[in-house]
This record gives structure tokens, C-alpha cells and sequence, in this order.
């Protein structure tokens, strides 16, 4: 039976709308927090912005089928293509230009590929643990999983040293690119989210600071672009793909300059979220040390640090699945209905959006169970999971849409984590887990203390 109002915050005002209820900071951990009292869905309206909220897994699982919804561009993705207009990420999907970039990126990600980046990732690594080691033991966890993460790119991406672990004559370059590339990805979030007479106006303000950084990240990828140009390699990383690679379906190679656009597509798709999932994971293991003594036997058992032995560290994955189904770095998406739906006994109408709320959806009681808020790794234990068929896991998206470069991702976090827990003890100064919402889900800046373990 079709139900008649959606459930909406309480006190809703005349013309405002929902505005009591608005939290400009942190507005996705208070949908998450409604979600409580109003249900698996639920809508908000504010100074005539309307939107769906699908809180509850199975009411997200249904939107995730392809064939009754599609993706919806819309909030800080589309503000984000303003000026990223034909990146992977951003670009609808009847454009040809995504097809065709999907299908010559898409091996880029394949096992052997993979094993190809291996190197210059676990190089990345292994300066994170010198710099580390030569200082005081107190760690900036912000900038040091930012640098790491923009250095994997562009090592084992683009074969390119960012310079961002030692001086080197593009060390500032690097530095501003990565500062830009951030500063623009809260602005989409803060613009994209906000009010609708509040998020033009704002939009003017931040026009200049926006033309800046847009030069910036443009002129650094060209500038990358050029040099691989003049001096061709044999290197089988994803700027060669790119640039040489030709489209399976219609023998074409990408256009020179959608080249641009698809580097900024994996340094901002790659390095920012892959931090925030880093920052995530160490503080939670700073705060357990027999998680911490668990993994370290893990590693230990491995043998080193090698393509396969990282690749078997199945205890971190479950940790670093944790850490993404609580704080998933990109906490939701759009969807689109592609026909009339029911959707938790409301009617959803054709064209009609709703936000699923991922990160809701993942700590759902009734699919996760009573414990689904607690840090519990050994939920991803393959018998666990396969008793419990139907819960919801989308930290990466859904559908042909879903994030390219997840394998990249989660084996350069598997690596980074290893190796860091090798050669330190992990603390934390007690400080509580804050996460703030700017282009991502990712902690507040803390402070990690790492003791150098004895004969590492």
C-alpha cells in the first residue's frame, strides 16, 4: 500500500522549511542522526530545496539496482564539474567520452597492472617510515597521509617523484597543487550542500579564490602532461594508458585534452579519499593495541612486504572494510528514479532523486545487527559475511558508476598500513574521533605518537 507524506524533522516551518534542523558543519551526520527517529526514509525540505533520504539498507540496496534507478549528478559532484567538466567522475554517462574513458582506464587496474605499481608504492612507504623515524614521534596525521597518498599517484600513476617526502626542485609545485586540489573539493562540498539562497551568493564570493586554484591544478597536470610528451617511456602506468591507449569499441584514443582531466580525476578520486580512509584506520588502531599486536602477526606471518604477501594480509583488509563501512569517504549518492517507484511504501515518481546515505545504510541494526555503530573488524570474516547475505557494503559507490580505482586504493592502504605497523607502535592522546564533511568524510586534523619498535 502506497503511504501518503513522507516523514520530515519535527516543527517544520512555514516557507523555511526544515531550517531547525539544518546543521551547515556536519549535514550528513545529522541526516544519519534523523534517520533514528524518522526511519529508513525520510525527506527534508528547506527555503524550497527537496530532498529524499534513503537511510536504511534494503531501501539503498533497492535504489542500487540498475535497471529501475540510474545515477543522479547533483551537490558537490556537480559543482565539482564546473571546472572538471569531462572527468570520469563527473561526466553523465550518454556522454561517449565516459564510455571511452572507462573502457581504456579500466585495465589500468587489472592484477597486472597492479603489480607494476607495487614498487613505487611500497617506495612511498618506505619514506613515510624514514621520515617518521627521524622525528620526534609525534605525527601531523593530516599531512602525512595527504603527502603519501598524492605521492602514490603520482609514482606509481604517472611515474612522476611529487617531491612531497624530500626537497626536490617541483617539492613546491607538488605542495600546491595537492593545497589547491583540497581547497577546491571543500568548496564544491560547502557549495553543493548548502542553502539555496545561501550557496549562490557564496559561490560569487569564492569566484576569484575558485579561477586560482583551477589554474593551478590545471597548469600542474599540463605541465606533467608535456614532459611525458617531449620524453616518451616505455612505463606502464596510467599517464601512458592515456595518453596511448585506444578504446576497444571504437579504436579511438582519448582526446588530448580529456588526457587533462582524467589525471585530475585520479589524483582528487585517489589522494584525498585514500587519506581519509588512512586517517581513519591509524586512529582506530591507535586506540587498540591488541588489534595492533593481531595485525603485526599477520604481517609477520607474510613475510615481507612483496606484492603477494600484501595482497594475502586479509586482517587489515577487514579493518580497512571497517573503517569504510562506518566512515565511508564519499558518505552517499544520488540516484535517480528511472520509472515510478515504491520505495518503503512511498511513492517515488519518475525522474525523482533520492540520496542514499551509505553511510547510514552500513550501520542499519536490522541487516548489521545491534552492535552496527561499534568498530568491530572481524564483521568481514568470510563466514560472518556470508551469514548475513543481504547487508549493505557501498563505500565506493554503485553500479557502472562505482569507483575505477578501488583495487589501487585498498592496496596501497594495505601496504602503507603494514608498514607503518612494523616499524611503530601506535598511541593516541586520548583525543576523540571528530569527522568533518569537506569534499569528504575525514577526520579532524589529530595528533598520532609512534614509538619505533625495537630491532625495525
Amino acid at each position: 500500500m502506497i503511504r501518503g507524506d513522507l516523514p520530515h524533522p519535527p516543527r517544520r516551518v512555514p516557507l523555511l522549511g526544515d531550517i531547525t534542523h539544518f546543521d551547515r558543519y556536519r549535514p550528513l551526520q545529522n541526516e544519519m542522526a534523523l534517520s533514528a527517529s524518522l526511519g529508513p526514509i525520510f525527506e527534508r525540505r528547506v527555503l524550497g530545496l527537496h530532498i529524499i533520504y534513503a537511510t536504511g539498507a534494503r531501501l539503498a540496496a533497492q535504489c542500487s539496482d540498475e535497471q529501475h534507478w540510474e545515477r543522479s549528478l547533483y551537490g558537490p559532484v556537480l559543482e565539482f564539474k564546473r571546472f572538471m567538466p569531462d572527468a570520469l567522475f563527473v561526466v553523465d554517462s550518454d556522454n561517449p567520452l565516459w564510455g571511452q574513458a572507462r573502457r581504456i582506464l579500466t585495465p589500468a587496474f587489472a592484477q597486472k597492472a597492479m603489480r607494476s605499481y607495487h614498487q613505487a608504492m611500497q617506495s612511498v612507504a618506505d619514506d613515510l617510515v624514514t621520515e617518521w623515524s627521524a622525528g620526534d614521534g609525534v605525527i601531523d596525521t593530516y599531512s602525512a597521509m595527504t603527502r603519501a597518498a598524492g605521492e602514490i599517484i603520482g609514482r606509481a600513476g604517472f611515474t612522476t617523484d611529487l617531491g612531497l617526502f624530500h626537497d626536490a626542485p617541483d617539492s613546491a609545485d607538488s605542495q600546491a597543487f595537492i593545497e589547491s586540489l583540497g581547497d577546491l573539493l571543500r568548496m564544491s562540498s560547502d557549495a553543493g550542500l548548502a542553502l539555496p539562497v545561501v550557496g549562490p551568493f557564496r559561490r560569487r564570493l569564492l569566484e576569484s579564490r575558485v579561477r586560482r586554484n583551477v589554474e593551478v591544478i590545471h597548469g600542474f597536470s599540463d605541465r606533467i602532461i608535456a614532459e611525458r610528451q617531449a620524453h616518451p617511456t616505455d612505463d606502464e602506468d596510467l599517464l601512458n594508458l592515456m595518453l596511448s591507449a585506444v578504446d576497444p569499441e571504437t579504436g579511438r584514443r582519448l582526446p588530448s585534452d580529456n588526457v587533462r582531466e582524467q589525471v585530475l580525476t585520479f589524483m582528487a578520486g585517489g589522494y584525498e579519499t585514500t587519506a581519509a580512509l588512512l586517517e581513519t584506520v591509524l586512529y582506530y588502531l591507535a586506540t587498540d593495541q591488541e588489534l595492533q599486536e593481531r595485525l603485526r602477526a599477520e604481517i609477520s606471518a607474510r613475510g615481507g612486504f612483496d606484492y603477494k604477501a600484501i595482497t594475502g594480509m586479509r586482517l587489515i583488509r577487514q579493518v580497512l572494510n571497517e573503517c569504510l563501512r562506518l566512515w565511508p569517504p564519499a558518505p552517499g549518492y544520488f540516484r535517480r528514479a528511472r520509472t515510478d517507484q515504491d520505495l518503503g511504501g512511498y511513492r517515488i515518481h519518475a525522474g525523482q532523486m533520492v540520496f542514499v546515505l551509505a553511510m547510514a545504510a552500513h550501520r542499519d541494526q536490522e541487516v548489521w545487527g545491534p552492535d552496527a555503530d561499534i568498530f568491530d573488524p572481524s564483521r568481514f570474516e568470510p563466514d560472518r559475511m556470508r551469514s548475513h547475505p543481504d547487508r549493505f557494503f557501498e563505500p565506493w559507490g554503485t553500479g557502472p558508476r562505482s569507483c575505477i580505482g578501488r583495487q589501487f586504493a585498498l592496496h596501497e592502504a594495505t601496504l602503507l598500513i603494514a608498514r607503518i605497523l612494523s616499524a611503530f607502535e601506535l598511541r593516541t592522546d586520548g583525543t576523540p574521533l571528530v569527522m568533518r564533511e569537506g569534499g569528504t568524510m575525514r577526520p579532524e586534523p589529530y595528533q598520532l605518537k609512534v614509538v619505533p619498535r625495537a630491532g625495525r
